[in-house]
């Protein structure tokens, strides 16, 4: 629970960060000691941050992509520098499609939401970023807050629309699928995605 907590407090500053390419090598040379600005300048800005007055957490992720191996690097800081550190190597979660069609499954937890927005957040491309979504949501449930939050990954109003079209299906049961509107620009693209959600509401 209380992993939970802290994975959840890192949310709204992932959506607002920059992803990090990151070396094997340069992620070896972490040490303890070191300044935040040493080690940002090793590895780049993080994919997460939690920050509390005197302390913070960095989050990095890089190697493989959604299917296969990935690293991942957490760094724990107290007055602007490194106090400890966990580098693991890891087979990348299982995908959230079911083998099985028909009716939703249950709701995505916390955990695997993240480590699904950092997978998405972590694809070069919104190209990458649709085929992520795409071998990953069949079958599961999201909330609109979740969704928007996939959206938001995006770059232009034409790729998160058909983002929107792999969200949609996963969508049901949620009062609050029309917090997706928000994450486009243009009025043309918010009367297609409005039109989507409406038809996935019948």
């Amino acid at each position: 629970m209380k992993k939970m907590s802290f994975l959840l407090l890192g949310l709204p500053l992932l959506l607002g960060s920059c992803a990090a390419a990151v070396s094997n090598g340069s992620a070896d040379d972490v040490r303890v000691g070191m300044t935040e600005g040493q080690v940002r300048h090793l590895l780049g800005a993080p994919l997460a941050r939690t920050v509390t007055p005197d302390s913070a957490c960095w989050h990095y992720q890089w190697g493989a992509d959604w299917h296969n191996r990935r690293r991942r690097l957490e760094l724990s800081f107290r007055d602007g520098r490194v106090v400890n550190f966990l580098l693991n190597e890891e087979l990348a979660v299982r995908p959230y499609a079911a083998e099985s069609s028909g009716a939703l499954s249950s709701q995505v937890d916390d955990d695997d939401f993240l480590d699904l927005l950092l997978s998405v957040r972590a694809a070069a491309t919104d190209i990458n970023r649709l085929d992520v979504l795409g071998h990953a949501l069949t079958n599961r449930r999201l909330s609109g807050r979740q969704g928007r939050a996939l959206l938001r990954q995006f770059s232009f109003d034409s790729d998160r629309l058909k983002a929107l079209s792999l969200i949609a299906p996963c969508l049901e049961g949620s009062d609050d699928r029309d917090l997706l509107l928000d994450t486009f620009t243009f009025s043309g693209y918010v009367s297609s995605a409005r039109q989507l959600l409406d038809a996935q509401r019948r």
